[in-house]
């Protein structure tokens, strides 16, 4: 049974009526955060008290500093946000996603917006909300997807949430202020009649006091702003599935009960009916406190459209001050302090004459003197009139104070968990070394601070799962296209594609798709992929491509005639070499081959010469034997004379 108009009031100003009564203290905390961030940091009693004795209530505001400096870094160190595909998912269709994704970041500034949310809600207040949503007034038949950033006195949620991406968020209430034709733009088609007799009454209720309350109180048109509120709740719906039991997709069935039946029965088993509890949210549009729309989320993702940029949460803590915090919270007390003993110096200074003179009357002869100051004043007294003037010497601050002071203000810094070297400002005199330890010394307290940046990553990712849900749901082909260039991939609009086959992760922040590619090509070139030049080139961030393209071409391809040039330069060479091998090897063989002739001759020599000796008989060949060692003898006797007369010549020469 839907739920009339007074229904959905009731469920709606209880919703309100919870979450306010939780938050409001957390809200009230945060408020006072902010006056501290921009200088307001005297309470009320305080700044009477100062006011009655003449006393002005001074800020030295050290907080903006160390906001500053972590905000900075996060700035200086962003990362772009890309859509990755899971090992063994189609590469290609994660890629058209991610290219979309960061098209729309880029279009829709979206890191300046996420930047902002960090800054105010992480650092400041403890929390913001991102909300995407679509934007027909440009684009009618797709649209184009926009991010919104909603301080945090702008929403309330459900006390009982304890998951940082809201799954478990029963309900959000948030507030806007807006024209009528400002919200006519913004309402669902169907809704959009429904607010031409409605009319601002131009008077406060009691809800979100102090959220854009100058928005009706300073409204100087004909016509003032009107309440504008969302009330967005969980809701669970009994849905019947279709198991396929063959491959083990799930499909939602939306037709009647004869069809379903004949589809189970035509199946022959494959198919089964499951009921289950599908979990989404509806969505209720209050204008002057009166609804006038109430459906599902119109982006068509069935979950909240924000995401939560968290500072500091502990779920486990009851008290909502405390549950939820950004960076300012510890350093209100130190800097109170610092205001304090800072404040208490200068009015020690201020009550007490600083330096003078003190004369009786007549004591000096121009008593004009006694008023000027600066180096070398010479005061000229009446005779006998000396001892009547005094110098007046100023009085010196306790040093202790002094000491607690600078106590004060380093305790600003590291409570948060900052540092010198964060703020560029080395600790130790010797250059060198405070160099070397800089970077160590840096990492260690952002180290300090990693919670924050995680609960920012966690964040950024959650908004990539909703926008590429919302591209698979609003882009058309055509629109996806104009983007990339290119046709949708086959698995493009699959809605589990984004849930199985591909992830948000982070990667180099450039300015455009085609930019990170030309990275991504450079340093693979740098790496030796066997890339061409031109490649690189139409995807390079350059003016003139065409005329760098063509020089490059060319200078290629003179370099690949040269290189042929040189392989066949090398291959003339290579067949001399192996014709001078194949001749030197033919050599080889020839000699080879007279060598076995000779060897074969003289076997054939020794063998005839056996026979010839086998036909003298031994007597013989044994006389043969003795007169050839007598020669042999002979020859030697007369060569060892020769020697020795030759030795004697010498020596009788010398």
């Amino acid at each position: 049974m839907p739920m009339t108009d007074n229904d959905i009031k009731t469920d709606y100003n209880a919703a309100y009526d919870s979450a306010q009564a939780y938050w409001s203290t957390y809200i009230s905390e945060a408020n006072r955060d902010m006056e501290f961030m921009v200088g307001d940091q005297w309470d009320t009693a305080a700044k009477n008290y100062l006011n009655n004795r003449r006393r002005a209530a001074l800020s030295f505001n050290k907080i903006r500093r160390v906001v500053k400096l972590i905000e900075g870094y996060q700035r200086k160190n962003r990362l772009s946000l890309k859509i990755q595909a899971v090992e063994g998912s189609d590469e290609a269709t994660a890629d058209q996603l991610s290219a979309i994704i960061q098209w729309q970041m880029q279009a829709m500034d979206g890191y300046e917006i996420m930047s902002d949310a960090f800054a105010n809600g992480a650092l400041k207040t403890g929390i913001n909300l991102i909300q995407p949503w679509v934007d027909y007034s440009q684009d009618p038949v797709n649209g184009d997807i926009r991010l919104t950033r909603i301080p945090y006195n702008r929403f309330l949620l459900d006390p009982m949430f304890a998951a940082r991406d809201l799954s478990d968020c029963g309900f959000i209430c948030r507030r806007e202020y807006y024209r009528k034709d400002a919200i006519r733009s913004i309402l669902p088609e169907s809704a959009r009649d429904a607010i031409k007799d409605i009319k601002p009454k131009g008077a406060m209720d009691t809800k979100y006091l102090g959220t854009a309350t100058h928005a009706v109180n300073m409204w100087g048109g004909k016509e003032p702003p009107m309440r504008y509120d969302e009330y967005w709740r969980r809701v669970y719906k009994d849905v019947t599935v279709l198991f396929d039991k063959m491959t083990g997709e799930m499909v939602p069935w939306e037709g009647d009960k004869d069809r379903l039946m004949f589809a189970l029965q035509v199946s022959n088993g494959r198919l089964e009916k499951l009921n289950m509890v599908k979990k989404s949210v509806e969505m209720t549009i209050l204008v002057e406190d009166i609804p006038v729309y109430t459906g599902p989320e119109p982006c068509g993702m069935d979950d909240y459209p924000f995401v939560p940029v968290m500072g500091f949460f502990e779920p486990e803590v009851e008290r909502s001050e405390l549950k939820m915090q950004g960076i300012i919270r510890c350093m209100r007390d130190p800097q109170i302090e610092v205001n304090k003993r800072r404040s208490k110096m200068l009015d020690m200074i201020d009550s007490q004459i600083s330096t003078g003179w003190k004369a009786e009357e007549g004591a000096v002869i121009n008593e004009e003197v006694l008023y000027r100051g600066g180096q070398g004043q010479v005061v000229f007294t009446k005779t006998g009139k000396k001892d009547m003037v005094d110098r007046l010497m100023p009085p010196d601050i306790p040093p202790g104070l002094m000491q607690l002071s600078e106590l004060l203000d380093k305790d600003i810094m590291e409570i948060p968990g900052a540092n010198s070297e964060l703020m560029g400002m080395p600790e130790s005199n010797n250059v060198e070394v405070a160099g070397m330890l800089a970077k160590m010394r840096q990492g260690q307290g952002i180290t300090i601070l990693q919670d924050l940046f995680d609960n920012y990553r966690l964040s950024k990712k959650i908004l990539g799962r909703k926008l590429v849900q919302i591209v698979q749901k609003k882009y058309t082909p055509a629109k996806v296209m104009r983007i990339t260039g290119k046709p949708p991939a086959q698995e493009f609009f699959t809605q589990n594609f984004g849930k199985y086959d591909c992830m948000a992760v982070e990667g180099v922040l450039t300015d455009s798709q085609r930019q990170m590619s030309f990275g991504q090509l450079l340093g693979m070139k740098q790496m030796g992929a066997p890339i061409p030049w031109s490649a690189i080139i139409d995807v390079a961030p350059l003016e003139n491509k065409d005329e760098l393209k063509k020089a490059v071409e060319a200078e290629e391809q003179g370099q690949a005639q040269a290189q042929q040039k040189q392989m066949q330069m090398e291959q003339m060479n290579m067949a001399m070499a192996q014709a001078k091998l194949s001749e030197m090897a033919a050599e080889q063989r020839r000699e080879s081959t007279q060598a076995t002739e000779n060897a074969a001759d003289a076997e054939l020599k020794r063998v005839k010469t056996m026979a010839e000796v086998n036909a003298m008989g031994f007597d013989r060949y044994a006389k043969l034997l003795e007169v050839l060692a007598k020669i042999e003898q002979a020859q030697a006797q007369h060569t060892a004379a020769v020697q020795s007369e030759g030795v004697t010549g010498a020596y009788d020469g010398s």
